[in-house]
């Protein structure tokens, strides 16, 4: 191609082309970035646990359903203030069966009214099972007793 001038110009094409891949360049690296941003915020949506939110007596399960933890962490309940911890049971399984009670080490921190069981060496369960466990609260309003609610909800160890 030569120029008004004379000259050639060989990549006077070039501008355009270069243009539209930053422009396709931009609109990817947008979309992108959009897609996390979104995928955040269904992400952290979804991990509201339903029967939790529904429930009043609940605060928050003590590891969250399906969360990894491991071997040596805590189980237990955070209840709301007018409700009380009768019976916390740990099972090595996903069905929850064949579980073991550990209400009577099982901490209870007063303020927040938060029922925590630490696995140890002196304790009922040493460890937490490797792969899938299970706990199940039994709990009850301070002001009805024999009203009681059950949860149970499932976590990996690993």
């Amino acid at each position: 191609m030569r120029d008004a001038d004379g000259g050639s110009n060989p990549s006077r094409t070039l501008p355009s082309v270069s243009r539209r891949s930053n422009v396709v360049f931009a609109v990817l690296l947008l979309s992108g970035m959009s897609m996390f941003v979104i995928a955040g915020l269904i992400g952290r949506d979804s991990a509201t646990d339903e029967s939790v939110s529904r429930n009043s007596a609940i605060d928050e399960l003590i590891p969250n359903r399906g969360d990894k933890v491991l071997r040596q962490a805590s189980v237990g309940i955070d209840l709301a203030p007018e409700f009380r911890l009768l019976s916390l049971v740990i099972s090595p399984n996903l069905d929850c069966t064949g579980g073991i009670e550990v209400i009577d080490f099982t901490g209870q921190l007063e303020g927040l009214n938060r029922y925590v069981y630490v696995a140890g060496s002196d304790r009922p369960v040493e460890a937490l099972s490797a792969d899938v466990n299970c706990a199940v609260a039994i709990f009850e309003e301070t002001a009805r007793p024999g009203s009681t609610q059950r949860i149970d909800w499932r976590f990996t160890v690993s």
